[in-house]
């Protein structure tokens, strides 16, 4: 948002400017190496937590590059088995529809995705689940993009005892069942909002870490 009255650059504080930045950036790849889930304690995990209940998320997750783009790493997850892969899970950061996403800078919207061969399956085999439907949307910090919002509807693979192998269609479900609805464009829309608005403040204390002040 432009100033909302005339004004004259501050001198002092242009020359510090560039320097402010540099620094910034500096501490950012160091904090994606070293304590990536630091930058989403407190106020934007309560952020994602409410744009996820909104847009009727089974669970989401925050993915972010600790080596400058090569990976990614789900550093936040909301689910019930966060603990068992967060932090620890890795895939190449062009790989499956989260990498497309990344590398790509554009959020997709994706249904029936346990179809689709670009899905990374590697996440949903080791949780025993199928997604259904999943929203992945960029998240920039310092005007760069780091990561990925993803937030998903899923399929329980134990409430399909029967199934034998890897759905390829609707018609390898049993009969009557019904899988999650799709998301909406409105939900990606919600989403999206939510990857802004978590990006500046995550700038935010980025900045507040590099002048030793608080949030």
């Amino acid at each position: 948002m432009p100033i909302p009255f005339p004004v004259l650059p501050d001198a002092e504080m242009s020359a510090l400017a560039a320097r402010l930045v540099d620094r910034r950036d500096e501490w950012l790849t160091r904090v994606l190496k070293e304590h990536p889930a630091s930058l989403l304690d407190g106020m934007p995990a309560s952020l994602l937590l409410s744009a996820l209940r909104g847009i009727q998320a089974d669970e989401g997750s925050v993915w972010l590059t600790p080596d400058g783009g090569r990976t990614l790493t789900p550093c936040w997850n909301n689910g019930p088995q966060a603990a068992s892969f967060v932090g620890s899970f890795q895939m190449a950061a062009q790989e499956g529809l989260t990498g497309l996403a990344f590398t790509s800078g554009f959020a997709s919207s994706e249904s029936e995705v346990c179809f689709n061969q670009m899905q990374n399956r590697a996440l949903d085999d080791s949780l025993g689940v199928f997604t259904w439907a999943m929203l992945a949307v960029p998240l920039r910090l310092s005007g760069q993009t780091c990561g990925v919002i993803t937030a998903v509807r899923l399929i329980q693979r134990a409430d399909l005892p029967r199934l034998q192998r890897m759905p390829s269609s609707r018609a390898d479900f049993p009969p009557g069942f019904e899988p999650p609805p799709s998301f909406s464009v409105e939900d990606l829309a919600a989403m999206e909002t939510t990857a802004g608005v978590l990006g500046r403040l995550i700038d935010h204390r980025l900045h507040c870490w590099l002048m030793r002040i608080e949030e």
